[in-house]
């Protein structure tokens, strides 16, 4: 299951050895538990998943580390992403303001006091440009929009 992942390479060449000398193996069976806990005979790679998305997991795919981060104004966010990526890291978790999330646009006023609060507004298709376009011919990795999906108010009979 590993082995097309790793591209011929031996899987024994993933065991690495921590500063105590303790090697810690890519894929740790049942056989190599003292006791048994958790579902044995699933496997990384396979349904349900349970133990992960990859046969080899993050051996051959490290996380993604990004930061979570938006800033009142799309210039202001987008400057941030910017330095950030400069500075190495190699994602993005786009944090929206209060209003954003909740679908409003920055002039409602039952938004009043929640726009750039904890994160970009973004209230048109320009907005959006500015975010995206000058952050996509970086080195980027993964690019993250942390949003909650925004409910139709007569469809949940909601009122704010």
């Amino acid at each position: 299951m590993a082995r097309k992942p790793l591209k011929g390479k031996d899987p024994s060449s993933l065991i690495w050895h921590t500063p105590e000398g303790i090697n810690i193996k890519p894929l740790y069976l049942k056989e190599d538990r003292q006791c048994d806990v958790g579902k044995p005979d699933e496997m990384p790679g396979s349904f349900p998943f349970t133990r992960g998305p990859y046969p080899t997991m993050y051996t051959q795919r490290p996380w993604t580390i990004r930061q979570y981060a938006g800033f009142s104004t799309v210039k202001e966010s987008n400057a941030f992403y910017k330095e950030n990526i400069k500075a190495g890291q190699q994602g993005l978790s786009v944090a929206f303001d209060l209003a954003t999330h909740r679908g409003y646009d920055s002039d409602n006023p039952r938004v009043v006091g929640d726009v750039g609060m904890a994160g970009v507004a973004v209230d048109t298709v320009e907005d959006m440009k500015e975010v995206w376009l000058k952050l996509m011919f970086l080195d980027v990795r993964q690019l993250n929009l942390a949003v909650h999906i925004v409910y139709y108010q007569q469809e949940l009979n909601l009122v704010y």
